[in-house]
This record gives structure tokens, C-alpha cells and sequence, in this order.
């Protein structure tokens, strides 16, 4: 017995090859529409199955409907296609703005952080920085022999005649 298959397309004329390969492709589309079919109704029942609690929820509902009549004949129309999209483009910034409402105010980056503690406007929970007070500075103590100049003697100063 032969361990190799014997492949029965490199017998048969192009035609037929081209035959059986847009059979093969047929077969696997119709099963992939099977398959996608089946999800959608199995979606379909999920959103119908209870109200929507949210406004997001609800958002997500409309964009599905908004999906399918997308892809109908009657949304060809270009008025009807730029009325789809700006539906979309609002649920889009109506649940941006809902989510930035409800969400805490986020920490602001490092960058800023810097930046408004170097102008003296914010540190965190202490209290507005201060600004600080300049004390005097001290002469530095001076040794008796540094600005004596040679041959002068100590306790002249420099350039002195006897």
C-alpha cells in the first residue's frame, strides 16, 4: 500500500480544477454564513432579552439596528449614510463626555505636576509654596596676612609707606 495520498486534481484538466475549487470555496462561504447566522440570532436574543439599564447599553442597541440598516438597500442613499454616521459620531461623544462626568478627576502627568509646583501654584495636599525670605549673608572671616602684600608690615595695609 502507498503511505501518500494520490491527489486526484493534478489528473484532471483545468476546467475541472477551477470546478472543484469554487466548489471547496462555495462550501466553506456557506458554512461561514451558517455560522456567522447562528451568532447573530444568538446576539439578536441577548439584546432582546432584557431592557437596557444603562445609557450605554442602550447606545449599543442602536448602533446594532444602525449596523443592519447600514447594510440594506435603502441606506445606500448618501443623506440617509451621512445621517447614519453622524448618529454614530453623537453616541460617541454623548458617552465620552458621560464617562469623563462620572469619572473622578484623573492625576494630572509628572510634566504638569513639575510645572506648577516650579511657579509656586500647587503641592499636592500642603499648602501653597511659600517664597523664601533672603537672610544676609555673613562676611567671610578674613585672616590678617590674606591681603597683606609683600614686604608690607602686618597691621599697615598694603601700599602704606613707613
Amino acid at each position: 500500500m502507498v503511505d501518500h495520498p494520490t491527489s486526484l486534481d493534478a489528473h484532471r484538466g483545468m476546467a475541472a480544477q477551477k470546478a472543484t475549487e469554487l466548489r471547496r470555496l462555495r462550501s466553506e462561504v456557506e458554512a461561514d454564513q451558517a455560522a456567522l447566522h447562528a451568532r447573530q440570532i444568538e446576539l439578536e436574543d441577548l439584546l432582546a432579552a432584557a431592557p437596557a439599564a444603562t445609557w450605554p447599553e442602550a447606545v449599543e442597541k442602536a448602533r446594532y439596528l444602525l449596523g443592519l440598516f447600514a447594510q440594506s438597500a435603502a441606506a445606500a442613499d448618501p443623506r440617509r449614510r451621512k445621517l447614519i454616521d453622524r448618529v454614530m459620531a453623537d453616541f460617541d461623544h454623548l458617552l465620552d463626555s458621560r464617562r469623563q462626568a462620572e469619572s473622578p478627576t484623573l492625576p494630572e502627568t509628572d510634566q504638569q505636576r513639575r510645572q506648577a509646583m516650579a511657579k509656586g501654584e500647587k503641592r499636592g495636599n500642603r499648602e501653597a509654596k511659600k517664597p523664601k525670605k533672603e537672610k544676609p549673608k555673613d562676611a567671610a572671616p578674613t585672616s590678617p596676612f590674606a591681603s597683606q602684600a609683600k614686604g608690607s608690615a602686618p597691621g599697615k595695609p598694603p601700599g602704606s609707606k613707613k
